[in-house]
């Protein structure tokens, strides 16, 4: 192998890292006829229950071994172990090696390329909780890919084989793609959180929240992707409701203060997306404003 053109369905593939990340992508490959075929991982146990998922996949005692048995290796670890796990192979010249990070460059496989691997950048814009779950989110996930031109044709060609939507991203675009996943991701689960846990302070259990709030998130989902920016944006902030408001500033203050921070700067922040949808006259989106300002000083 001398170069990324050479990579294609026929490509046998090895894994290191065997977490939810790893274990979906393997899982969805391998059931779109890619030949995930060794897998690696801190443990042997994980990366057994890893090769377990997958037929014809064999678990290795060190990473090594995974990367002397395949010709193209996937490094979906933890963004921080990237670099040292990368720099522990010894790499083939043509070998070809992605990591699956959404906010690190490809220049963090330096040494593989100082050996003459060539790199990738595959990361799914998913949050995975589980492998199960994983495999069923991909169908629809965007995927952000970095890597040369060859590199990139087989990487879209693989996202859109496991149903995903590949997008090409340089280098300092990176980060900002990023934040905008673990908003959506992570720190949606968090503000979730919160919300559920509002329902203890009126005497429910943080369990009955999740129940009547969750089934709203896919509603939301729906009307973004239907409707878009900033026509799904709804609520008593766009009506102008101002009563409202006050009365939730009220309440939080006295019964919450310490989820106040967070509705206060979640609702400045999304005044310019109720105007910008035409409900909200600038006028009383300043003066919504005024009011949450005026909460915001009691914290500060």
């Amino acid at each position: 192998m001398t170069n990324t053109k050479e990579f294609d369905k026929t490509t046998t593939i090895g894994f290191l890292g065997a977490g939810n990340v790893g274990g979906s992508l393997a899982v969805a490959m391998s059931n779109a006829g890619y030949p995930v075929i060794a897998a690696g991982s801190r443990t042997f146990a994980s990366a057994q229950a890893f090769a377990d998922r997958i037929p014809g996949c064999t678990a290795c005692e060190n990473i090594q071994d995974v990367a002397d048995r395949v010709d193209f290796v996937f490094i979906s670890t933890s963004d921080d172990a990237i670099r040292t796990v990368c720099d522990q192979v010894s790499w083939r010249q043509g070998q070809g090696v992605a990591h699956c990070s959404g906010a690190a460059s490809v220049d963090i496989l330096q040494s593989a390329a100082d050996q003459g691997a060539i790199l990738g950048a595959f990361h799914p814009l998913q949050a995975f909780n589980s492998v199960e779950n994983g495999v069923k989110a991909i169908p629809g996930v965007t995927f952000g890919i970095e890597g040369d031109d060859g590199m990139q044709s087989y990487l879209r060609g693989m996202a859109s084989d496991i149903e995903g939507i590949p997008i090409s991203l340089r280098p300092q675009d990176k980060v900002l793609y990023h934040i905008s996943g673990v908003l959506m991701g992570n720190l949606l689960a968090v503000l979730g959180s919160v919300a559920a846990s509002m329902w203890e302070k009126f005497d429910h259990t943080r369990d009955e929240g999740v129940r009547a709030l969750a089934p709203m998130m896919p509603a939301v989902a729906a009307n973004l992707a239907s409707a878009g920016v900033p026509q799904a944006v709804a609520g008593p902030y766009p009506r102008g409701d101002i009563g409202t408001i006050r009365k939730h500033l009220e309440a939080i203050s006295s019964s919450a203060p310490e989820y106040l921070p967070l509705y206060i700067e979640l609702a400045l922040v999304g005044l310019p997306f109720a105007v910008e949808k035409g409900a909200l006259a600038p006028a009383r989106s300043q003066e919504i404003k005024e009011l949450l300002e005026s909460y915001r000083v009691t914290i500060e």
